[in-house]
């Protein structure tokens, strides 16, 4: 009885801690706007190669999604704003279970998911640094 408390004491402090970086993050972002201002270091790939990761432009369309408009944040990284719900999800999933909530069952995703996740991420990089797909680049300025 006394491993299994601490196990999950140790699990809820994981939840706290992440969603208190998380919360941390949100407060950043909606504080000194992204569209406008720097807020985190620039994205080495894109610094040194010119190419975009399938990151880049994350911050922007976080900061969007987070005022309520998820259209515009489109603009900025298509992938991150389909992937963010799910992130979402199992977030609230993780951190309910931590606490012995079980109302909201975590996705389990297979090998056959976590791969074409894999292959989904890399064709995003491929096809944003294609001439021709720029549509799939941040944009530089709202």
């Amino acid at each position: 009885m006394a491993v299994a408390h601490l196990h999950q004491t140790e699990a809820r402090r994981k939840v706290v801690a992440a969603y208190a970086a998380l919360g941390g993050l949100s407060a950043v972002v909606l504080v000194r706007d992204p569209l406008t201002q720097t807020v985190f270091p620039p994205c080495p790939l894109l610094a040194t190669t010119g190419m975009w990761c399938p990151g880049c432009g994350a911050t922007r369309a976080s900061a969007l999604m987070l005022r309520g408009h998820p259209i515009e944040a489109l603009h900025y990284n298509l992938l991150w704003v389909i992937v963010a719900p799910v992130v979402v999800y199992q977030l609230l999933a993780w951190g309910a279970a931590a606490f012995g909530i079980r109302w909201l069952p975590p996705l389990r995703f297979g090998r056959v998911a976590i791969g074409g996740m894999l292959a989904a991420i890399a064709v995003f990089f491929v096809i944003r640094n294609v001439p021709g797909f720029e549509l799939l680049n941040p944009l530089t300025s709202t």
